[in-house]
């Protein structure tokens, strides 16, 4: 059987299991209004943006309940309830090699060192343009550090006061570059000149063990799940086999049992990927799940599959984020369903609009009644063994 959230089954308002909406998308409606648009459509929770909380709060366990109790109390007066605390942008922060980009995640500290180092006349190198200075790369990955090991506890405290396990979604990012390696030419050296060069994919597996032995030595400590949202510029980038080497290298070192998946497929559709196939391989892996439309467009574009360098979401892309379950959906939402159903999942799915073509109160709307539609209750039964004289 696969992962429960609950230990009875909680059914959502509108079908099987419940359903929430991600915070994330919406960080430009403040929250008050969100959560009675959450409310007032017809959602059973959410999922919270770490990013956005007081994660100061956390630092301690009694500092961790009581923000999880004002969390919770937020939410039960909108007869909602939180289902998992995102934590991607500290994730990818943490995991991925110190840059401009992962910088822009992190703020505090790292920013104002970042800050003085420039108003000292200090630029990136021309071909570096989103190099940052070691001291800055020090800050950018105990920031985050620290900030995942207090969402940890949140999330550990949101469960207890819930009397369900809320799971930490997240990224883990590429350390040692090794996402931009995954087209292999120029081919990866394996020696030259007689001395020996180790394999990067390796040597990220191990680093991200090093980077994130606090925050996983937390979750084992607390009860809580750190969920990896499989995705391009992830150490496990969407599909099957990369998969398999990030949770087998992690259940070696001892994470068995904590590290585990966030579900969304539509970062799998568009690359070749069957999502039914994920949710079989790693049944008892996937402790939450998202869902999230994808277009896959069938004829020949101007970008393709890899954006040509285009934004993400640009028109001529081979591939887009959309509104789940509508036409333009390459996944099957009732396949997904009824997929996690045959596992055993029994817990809340959270919908993550992103649909650069519709309006987002529209488009989470629309997305939720398509979820529904597509949500069946289990069998129970065989149909066949029902035909008795």
């Amino acid at each position: 059987m696969g992962f429960k959230q609950t230990d009875p089954h909680r059914f959502g308002k509108g079908s099987y299991h419940q359903i929430g909406l991600v915070r994330g998308q919406f960080g430009n409606v403040p929250m008050d209004q969100w959560i009675k648009f959450v409310q007032e459509a017809g959602f059973d929770g959410w999922e919270e943006a770490s990013w956005e909380l007081e994660l100061d709060k956390c630092a301690t366990d009694a500092g961790a309940e009581a923000y999880a109790k004002e969390r919770i109390d937020l939410a039960k007066k909108h007869g909602l309830e939180i289902f998992t605390v995102a934590a991607h942008l500290q994730g990818q922060s943490l995991g991925d090699e110190p840059s401009a980009k992962t910088l822009q995640f992190t703020g505090g500290e790292a920013v104002q060192a970042y800050k003085s180092w420039r108003d000292k006349g200090n630029k990136p190198p021309r071909t570096d343009p989103y190099f940052v200075p070691e001291d800055v790369a020090k800050l950018i990955h105990a920031q985050s550090s620290r900030a995942l090991v207090n969402i940890v506890r949140l999330a550990h405290y949101l469960g207890k006061l819930q009397n369900r396990k809320v799971a930490v979604p997240s990224f883990v990012g590429s350390p040692a570059h090794c996402w931009s390696h995954f087209f292999l030419f120029p081919p990866l050296p394996s020696s030259i000149a007689g001395h020996a060069i180790a394999d990067v994919r390796q040597v990220s597996l191990e680093l991200l063990l090093e980077r994130f032995k606090p925050v996983w030595d937390a979750c084992k400590k607390y009860g809580v799940t750190y969920d990896l949202e499989c995705h391009p510029s992830e150490r496990a980038m969407g599909d099957i086999e990369s998969a398999s080497d990030y949770i087998n290298f992690m259940e070696k070192a001892g994470y068995g049992g904590v590290v585990g998946f966030n579900l969304d497929g539509s970062h799998m559709e568009w690359q070749g990927v069957s999502v039914v196939q994920f949710i079989r391989e790693f049944r008892e892996r996937i402790h939450c799940a998202h869902i999230k439309g994808v277009q896959v467009v069938r004829e020949h574009t101007r970008a393709g599959l890899l954006g040509g360098h285009r934004p993400m979401g640009h028109p001529l892309n081979g591939w887009n984020f959309v509104t789940a379950g509508t036409a333009r959906d390459a996944n099957s939402v009732e396949e997904i369903m009824i997929e996690l159903n045959r596992i055993g999942f029994d817990g809340a799915v959270s919908i993550e609009w992103e649909d650069n073509d519709a309006e987002q109160h529209a488009g989470a709307k629309a997305a939720l009644a398509n979820i529904r539609r597509g949500d069946l209750p289990p069998s129970g039964m065989r149909h066949d063994e029902m035909l008795k004289a």
